[in-house]
Formats: C-alpha cells, sequence, structure tokens
C-alpha cells in the first residue's frame, strides 16, 4: 500500500485502544474493502456515505476516494460527483490529499479561480508557524503582538 493505506493502518491501530472507537473502525474497514470491489465509481462513493448525519460515513467515504483516487483531481471529482452529501465528502477528501500533496498538486487552474486564495494560503502558513514555531514566538502567558494585530481576541 502507499501512504494514505499507512495512514489508515496507524490510525486503526491508535484507535483500537480508545473506548467508543468501533463506528470508525467499521467505517475505516468499509472504505478499505470498497477498495477492492471493483473500478470506483459514484455509486460505491454514495454507499459508504449513505448514512448522511453520521461523520463516520463520510469519513469512510472521503478516505475511500483518497485510496482510489488516480491522483488528486481524480479522487476529488470523484468525490463531490455523487448523490450523497458530497460537500463533506469533498472537504474531508481534500483534506486528506492535501495532507498528502500539498497545495502544489492542485490543479494551476483550480488555485487561480479559488476565491480568498491569499486569506486561505495566509492562515494556513501562521497554523504552520504557530505549530511548529510558537515557543519561539510567544510564552504561554504573553501573546505575540504580531499575532494579537492578526487575530484579535474577543
Amino acid at each position: 500500500g502507499g501512504p494514505v493505506e499507512a495512514a489508515v493502518a496507524g490510525a486503526l491501530e491508535q484507535l483500537a485502544v480508545r473506548p467508543g472507537h468501533e463506528p470508525v473502525t467499521e467505517a475505516l474497514g468499509r472504505a478499505l474493502g470498497a477498495v477492492r470491489e471493483g473500478v470506483p465509481d459514484a455509486e460505491r462513493v454514495a454507499a459508504l456515505g449513505a448514512d448522511g448525519d453520521r461523520a463516520e460515513g463520510q469519513l469512510a467515504a472521503a478516505v475511500y476516494c483518497a485510496l482510489v483516487g488516480e491522483d488528486v483531481r481524480h479522487g476529488l471529482r470523484l468525490a463531490v460527483n455523487h448523490d450523497g452529501p458530497s460537500s463533506v465528502t469533498g472537504a474531508l477528501t481534500g483534506a486528506l490529499l492535501g495532507a498528502l500533496h500539498g497545495e502544489t498538486a492542485l490543479p494551476p487552474a483550480w488555485l487561480a479561480d479559488l476565491e480568498g486564495r491569499g486569506t486561505v494560503l495566509e492562515l494556513a502558513d501562521d497554523f504552520s508557524m504557530e505549530m511548529t514555531q510558537g515557543t519561539a514566538l510567544h510564552t504561554p502567558a504573553e501573546s505575540a503582538p504580531g499575532w494579537l494585530a492578526r487575530y484579535p481576541r474577543g
């Protein structure tokens, strides 16, 4: 398997020791099983996410799309072109594929037309900086002035 399969295997391992893990574990199992059922199609995606009000079903559909997508474009198109709650499936699939491939894997025409792209990039950069360099930027008791100016409290 590839990176997505390895991530799912790692998630299943971590889930196994958590109380109440069964719905998510079963959903991930359904996604892995669906991969072996033939050519990816919208009906299979919709069936995985058929319980539209349950997060586990949408997770199963998104993981399936990330697993079977030939590339980012194919995975995302599969995620959003079905009769179920495709916006949720698309968002989750995009998050998974984005974490795996990064922004550069998206078709350039999609990025050029993305509304609010600059804001999204700034938020992503700031989040990454905070998560990797937060202790150098500020102390637990005192926020960085630049952060407070950009992200005021209250």
